[in-house]
């Protein structure tokens, strides 16, 4: 029996330590597709196909926001093809900041948009994805926008 309890307890702190390396923001109108993904992945969804998802990388090796960007922003353009339309400052719901990159392609003459904002502290590097087409993206723009204004880094 005692062994049973240590086991029990024991477990209870091994999960304690497992999770997301942050917090999620589900906006009204999507639906979070919950346990389908990793511990640091998030994504949840429309009726009408928008998508938003969060990533979580280590931070190694170590670089601040500025390397970061830098480093998505030439993967985007050079691997992906995708053309930066522009950055702007993002702000957390603790009020760290982060960037915005706002990409554009067109997949069978169709214009698409592909937003990646990024939040940096010393442990983690976080991707705040958001893409469809134009039509869908620009629908769904306050939704973004909430979704990252309320996204928390643990």
């Amino acid at each position: 029996m005692k062994t049973s309890l240590f086991a029990a307890v024991l477990m209870v702190f091994a999960l304690a330590g497992c999770g997301r390396p942050f917090k999620a923001a589900t906006p009204t109108g999507f639906v979070d597709l919950g346990d389908k993904y990793a511990d640091d992945e998030y994504r949840a969804t429309t009726a009408d196909g928008m998508v938003l998802g969060v990533r979580a990388f280590k931070n190694e090796p170590k670089g601040e926001l500025d390397f970061w960007v830098k480093v998505i922003e030439n993967r985007m353009r050079d691997t992906s093809g995708y053309a930066l339309l522009g950055t702007k400052e993002a702000k957390d719901r603790a009020g760290n900041v982060g960037k915005t990159l706002r990409f554009g392609h067109d997949e069978s003459g169709v214009p698409h948009l592909y937003y990646l904002t990024v939040f940096v502290n010393d442990d983690h590097v976080f991707l705040l994805e958001a893409g469809g087409s134009k039509d869908l993206v620009e629908k769904h723009e306050e939704q973004i926008a909430w979704s990252i204004s309320n996204f928390l880094p643990n």
